[in-house]
């Protein structure tokens, strides 16, 4: 699974992918929103990587990605409105769309920043970080945090 996040340019398609391979769920992967988290103590960092000032808003969304009733991976992504169309902004704040498929227009890639394999007995296998990036030339307009569920390598 690590090494083919690192290669992919969509987790959420490499989700889907990895389930229909493996049998996990049913249908397509949906987003499950929970509540945004303060401004978190590391928002000055986070708008370094996201090469952004201070001034310029951020934007969290946290979820957790399911296929039927399987969850899969919980993830925070930290993004820039002002990088994204407004009609994708909309549908981040409206609608059960995964961050990945929201902002496919924007043919993004991403580019891991840090993974580590987490010990047993947790409901999460897999930690990924990873910025993505989009445009011409392609600057970061999300950074996203990506814990993935046991259940996918068992």
């Amino acid at each position: 699974m690590a090494r083919r996040l690192r290669e992919t340019t969509s987790a959420t398609r490499l989700l889907a992918a990895w389930c229909a391979e493996r049998g996990i769920g049913e249908g397509p992967i949906r987003a499950e929103r929970h509540p945004a988290l303060p401004t978190p103590p590391e928002a000055a960092a986070i708008a370094v990587l996201l090469e952004a000032d201070r001034t310029t808003p951020l934007r969290h969304r946290r979820v957790t990605l399911w296929r039927g009733a399987a969850a899969l991976s919980d993830c925070d992504i930290w993004w820039l409105p002002g990088r994204i169309a407004p009609s994708m902004r909309h549908a981040l704040d409206t609608t059960d769309r995964p961050f990945g498929l929201v902002v496919e227009a924007l043919h993004p890639t991403r580019r891991t920043l840090a993974e580590a394999l987490l010990p047993g007995g947790g409901a999460h296998v897999l930690d990924h970080r990873a910025l993505l990036l989009a445009g011409s030339p392609p600057r970061p307009c999300a950074l996203v945090r990506e814990r993935y569920r046991r259940r996918l390598v068992e």
